[in-house]
């Protein structure tokens, strides 16, 4: 992902000015202990967080966010042997938490450079269906129950009165159980359906920017 690198280094050198002992510090400031905001995934603009931290420590936070995903496409096509049209709808939703912990390697929380492990419980479901106009239609389903993990390095900033601005990259890895359901037409009349189970490892790579507010 070629943001990553670009990031990566936005964040170190915010980091290095945040940790400039030369910087000023107003003797005035309000200690922050509480962040709530949304993050976003730049590159899958279909999941959001809805996620709180609180700080426990002069450079540890924990934190809990609330996952969620939606995506529904359409699409249709011609079929040229038939002299027809297939229509296709595809629906998917997600729901999950995910706790961390964030430990600062500058400044003090919860603004300044972090390392932040997280767990990740992760609920899924999903619809495929295709079908010919005015025909019998063919229907998959898909529900998963997905646990893993993921660790980012990031940065948060504190603006103002209190405008949070996050963001950090990582990698993740998931353990996915999943139950196939199908059902497919069968001619002359009638249907067959098939149930099916299946477990898997995914492995991927993580952006994430968040806004919100400290107080």
């Amino acid at each position: 992902m070629r943001v990553m690198p670009w990031l990566c280094l936005m964040l170190l050198s915010s980091a290095g000015a945040q940790a400039n002992p030369s910087s000023p510090v107003s003797t005035d400031a309000v200690p922050r202990k509480t962040v709530v905001g949304l993050a976003v995934n730049p590159t899958d603009w279909g999941q959001v967080v809805l996620e709180g931290e609180r700080v426990v420590g002069p450079r540890v936070s924990v934190g809990l966010g609330l996952h969620v995903g939606v995506r529904v496409s359409n699409g249709s096509r011609d079929l040229e042997m038939a002299e027809q049209r297939l229509e296709t709808r595809d629906s998917f939703f997600e729901l999950g938490v995910v706790p961390r912990a964030r430990f600062f390697l500058s400044g003090a929380a919860p603004e300044g450079l972090w390392v932040s492990p997280q767990v990740e419980a992760i609920h899924q479901w999903r619809k495929y269906a295709q079908f010919v106009v005015e025909e019998q239609r063919s229907e998959s389903r898909i529900r998963s129950l997905q646990f893993g993990g993921a660790v980012l390095v990031g940065y948060t900033a504190i603006l103002g009165q209190g405008l949070a601005v996050q963001a950090g990259v990582g990698v993740g890895a998931r353990h996915s159980s999943d139950r196939y359901e199908s059902r497919q037409p069968v001619l002359p009349n009638g249907e067959e359906n098939t149930s099916t189970k299946g477990r898997s490892w995914t492995f991927d790579e993580r952006l994430q920017v968040s806004l919100g507010w400290a107080f």
